[in-house]
């Protein structure tokens, strides 16, 4: 496989791994248990649409933000942000949250305000375009550019919406045990991806610090 090829299939995995969509699809049925299978799609393609265009504006400009208006060097970032990952992954493989509760008796308009509320927050955000996700996608800017980092983006994001539009035969295939199962690994994957990004961060640091 070529190299450049190898970074991407690479970066996918990683990026996929944080973003998680099979391991929250536990939660995300939780939070439109009262909807139909139809509506139930809807609203988790607009979750996906709102949280692609997020985390591309992140890719676009999340650098330049860093650089130019906060001043801080992409290893200070890269070794903050892998601490991040790393506090995210072992957070979510001791803490289950609980999903909000629809409220009883309310018209259809107003549920239907309220699903499309949960579509923006918290499915787009923070749960598929969470910290450890902008974190990441800035950090692909940063070393491969504004390409390679909205091309990570789209491949992720369009498997997240396919894997999303089966959510309920998939959730009904891995049963409780196997959904537990797969989000367990993946937090364990977000852990060494943050690992990997502090140890990228402390090398590119001490480099510079020998260089000079």
């Amino acid at each position: 496989m070529d190299g450049s090829l190898l970074i991407f299939f690479q970066a996918v995995l990683s990026l996929f791994a944080i973003v998680d969509p099979l391991g929250g699809l536990p939660v995300f049925i939780a939070l439109t248990r009262d909807l139909g299978e139809q509506e139930r799609r809807r609203i988790f393609r607009l979750a996906v649409i709102i949280a692609f265009l997020l985390i591309v504006i992140f890719a676009l400009v999340g650098s330049y933000v860093m650089q130019h208006v906060f001043h801080i060097a992409l290893s200070e970032f890269a070794f903050a942000g892998g601490l991040l990952l790393v506090v995210v992954g072992i957070r979510e493989m001791i803490v289950t949250g609980n999903p909000e509760e629809t409220i009883p008796g309310q018209s259809k308009e107003m549920a239907s305000r309220h699903y499309q509320a949960v579509a923006v927050s918290p499915i787009a955000c923070p749960l598929l375009a969470g910290p450890g996700t902008i974190v990441t996608v800035i950090l692909f800017q940063g070393q491969h550019g504004h390409f390679f980092a909205i091309s990570v983006c789209t491949v992720v994001f369009a498997l997240t919406m396919l894997i999303l539009s089966f959510a309920s035969r998939l959730s009904r295939l891995m049963g409780p045990i196997g959904m537990l199962a797969v989000a367990r690994i993946m937090q364990i994957f977000i852990i060494a991806i943050g690992v990997h990004f502090m140890f990228m961060g402390l090398a590119e640091a001490f480099t510079k610090i020998f260089v000079s």
